[in-house]
């Protein structure tokens, strides 16, 4: 009995793996800057992106991780992560994106992120991205506009 058990739970496993291996692999680098709302003439350097995991063409889950400098402090990111494109248009879609995490710098602290903008098409697998966005820092109690252009894979 126990020998049927474990085939029955390796099965299981190896087709757990299997499916989880044949989702596609969607990832996106994007680049820009981040400012707080009333210092947009500075320049803070923000660069992010995002390992995906496909719920469909419409929904993403990942985590996300970049580089930000604000106010000559380095930060490094590090965000579970939801992306969902809007339903309207075939080749500029409007899109939706949400991170929550940790920054990890001299001031270590979590962080929200959410943002809206364009997914461009330039191919079946491909796309430039186009957002825009506010942050929020815990511990600094500030918040930060961010805009960033960029590309998205999906294989």
């Amino acid at each position: 009995m126990r020998s049927i058990l474990k085939a029955v739970l390796i099965a299981v496993c190896l087709t757990g793996v299997s499916s989880v291996c044949a989702r596609p692999f969607t990832m996106d680098l994007q680049g820009g800057f981040v400012n707080h709302a009333s210092e947009l003439s500075k320049f803070n350097l923000n660069v992010f992106g995002h390992w995906w995991f496909p719920i469909d063409q419409m929904f993403f889950v990942g985590i996300g991780s970049g580089y930000q400098e604000i106010d000559n402090e380095s930060l490094v990111p590090i965000s579970a992560s939801f992306w969902t494109r809007l339903p309207v248009g075939s080749h500029v879609m409007p899109v939706m994106l949400a991170d929550w995490g940790y920054l990890i710098g001299k001031y270590h602290q979590m962080f929200w992120r959410a943002a809206g903008g364009a997914d461009i098409k330039c191919g079946d697998h491909s796309s430039i991205l186009a957002m825009a966005g506010y942050q929020f820092l815990d511990n600094f109690g500030k918040g930060y506009v961010f805009l960033q252009v960029g590309m998205l894979v999906e294989i």
